[in-house]
């Protein structure tokens, strides 16, 4: 049964909305009053989890990558996919804020949890450790988008916080490693309630954040070989602690009825009606009465799957493009919608142009333009009108499958145990309901094509995409096209691939690190702006 760790009335979430960097909180219990109890301890810790990314942060965050594109045009994420985003586009300091209002939660905690006296010192123990583990967290998503950033992990004023500048990656990096190796001494491998953060889970956030620091994307940061160690040892780790394992069915991994599975380390609880998300109403169907998905998918995702003989679309004669996505590796489709597909409300879903249904392309300004929607999060639960936005799913933050990956990618880039690191990659192809053929690469440069192959094809959709064309230094050359759709027979018996053909993809230099909002370096003056962005507004 789900255990729902958060307080949603718990006066510490309350925020202002003009502070800088949301560190002073303007509506909160008095600490004379406050910081007494195991529960008090219990509840501020609780508090921060809501600032974790939901399915709605993390799933559009596919937008601008290859996998994916914006259908309204208008969103944040268009401007940014189609490079005509500034410092003032809000996706930006709505990133920002809610990761420092997190931060800003964690250090409040920190500053006050020396004023309870516990009856029990081993609970708040576990609380601290948690919550430094969030922060961590936190600060790992910061300097993925922004590079470099101000390095606060105390309540400070304002007058204070107008002073500040940005920290180097490198001193986040540390920061991070530090507090998640000390958080993962104290955290318990099994949590006392589902949903709270585990050693497990400080030490996967860890190897992630290595890895991607590995990819030195700021560019003045060159320990890419200790980082690549400090990946591989963490995800050793979570491995280690034999108790996480692979879902045998990949196409339950995102219903009800398996949330909190053995494959699950870290997630964002959601309960409907006391904090749930809206997953359905922004990227399902519009003929199951949503408003249209936010994501339309790319063809460039479908083409990454494989036949069901383990041959990219391209090596095997029996391809039939004709019938594209039939005979392909399973994982097709539980991650896209296509024409033919099973709706969750038993329907099928039938997006080509002309066809009459809510789904066909050109039917709405709400339907998906490339006619391909995301299957993961849209659950049959959650149709209609008044369960749409009233989701209760679990979103998965880090899930077994992906440290497996980190610990392959991480000795592939080291040129070390490459038999292990196939290893790793084959027990995730050949799930029960997947049932890929073992890959038989050897050398380094055919198991580095193999893992970022297959982290495309287990983790499209989840919002993973985004920060790996950035470490790989790819995005220029894969997020710049006009993207492609479904492919059909039509009446004629003509091959046709869908072409959205007005819209332009672009991912430039500069896009490799988001700006620093324009409202922020109004109030702190000293916080220097990232290359390729203007202030002048």
């Amino acid at each position: 049964m789900k255990k729902y760790i958060f307080t949603a009335a718990f006066a510490l979430t309350l925020v202002g909305c003009g502070d800088v960097l949301e560190t002073i909180p303007t509506d909160r219990l008095s600490a004379e009053t406050y910081w007494q109890t195991d529960n008090d301890a219990m509840q501020a810790a609780n508090a921060i989890y809501r600032y974790l990314e939901g399915p709605g942060t993390m799933i559009r965050r596919d937008i601008m990558t290859d996998l994916g594109c914006a259908t309204f045009n208008n969103s944040d994420e268009a401007r940014v996919e189609t490079d005509i985003a500034d410092t003032q586009t809000g996706l930006f300091s709505s990133t920002w804020n809610d990761l420092y209002k997190g931060i800003r939660l964690c250090n409040n905690y920190m500053a006050n949890i020396e004023k309870v006296t516990p009856t029990d010192p081993a609970r708040v123990k576990t609380y601290t450790a948690e919550v430094r583990t969030l922060r961590a967290y936190f600060y790992s998503r910061l300097v993925s988008y922004f590079g470099g950033v101000p390095l606060v992990t105390t309540p400070i004023g304002i007058a204070e916080s107008k002073e500040l500048t940005r920290n180097s990656a490198a001193e986040i990096y540390d920061f991070i490693e530090t507090e998640l190796n000390a958080a993962a001494t104290d955290l318990p491998v099994t949590a006392s309630e589902i949903g709270r953060v585990t050693k497990g889970a400080a030490l996967g956030v860890l190897a992630r954040t290595m890895l991607f620091a590995a990819g030195n994307v700021t560019g003045d940061d060159n320990r890419t070989a200790d980082y690549l160690k400090k990946a591989q040892k963490a995800a050793d780790a979570v491995i280690a602690l034999n108790t996480y394992s692979l879902l045998p069915n990949f196409q339950e991994l995102f219903d009800y009825a398996h949330e909190n599975n053995c494959e699950v380390i870290l997630d964002k609880q959601h309960v409907k009606d006391l904090y749930a998300n809206s997953v359905m109403n922004d990227f399902g169907a519009v003929s199951m009465g949503n408003n249209g998905s936010g994501l339309s998918v790319t063809k460039q995702l479908v083409d990454e799957y494989e036949t069901l003989n383990g041959k990219m679309i391209d090596d095997d004669p029996s391809y039939d493009a004709k019938n594209p996505y039939v005979n392909r590796d399973p994982r097709l489709s539980y991650t896209v919608f296509y024409p033919g597909s099973i709706l969750p409300n038993g329907e099928v879903y039938n997006s080509i142009e002309g066809s009459g249904t809510a789904d066909a392309i050109g039917a709405s300004y709400q339907v998906a333009k490339t006619g391909l929607l995301p299957v993961k999060y849209i659950n049959a639960e959650d149709i209609g009108t008044s369960n749409r936005t009233n989701c209760g799913i679990n979103f998965i933050i880090l899930r077994y499958a992906e440290v497996l990956l980190i610990a392959a990618e991480a000795r592939i880039e080291q040129g070390v145990e490459l038999d292990k690191a196939r290893d790793y990659i084959n027990q995730i192809r050949q799930r029960s309901d997947v049932n890929m053929p073992a890959i038989t690469a050897s050398t380094q440069e055919t198991l580095r094509t193999a893992v970022r192959h297959e982290r495309i094809v287990e983790l499209a959709l989840e919002g993973h995409r985004f920060f790996d064309i950035r470490r790989y230094k790819i995005a220029e050359k894969v997020a710049t096209f006009n993207p492609k759709g479904l492919t059909y027979v039509n009446e004629q018996g003509q091959l046709v691939t869908v072409s959205y053909s007005d819209y332009q993809k672009t991912f430039t230099s500069r896009d490799y690190l988001w700006p620093i909002p324009y409202n922020e370096k109004q109030l702190v003056p000293g916080l220097a702006q990232n290359p390729g962005w203007n202030d002048a507004q």
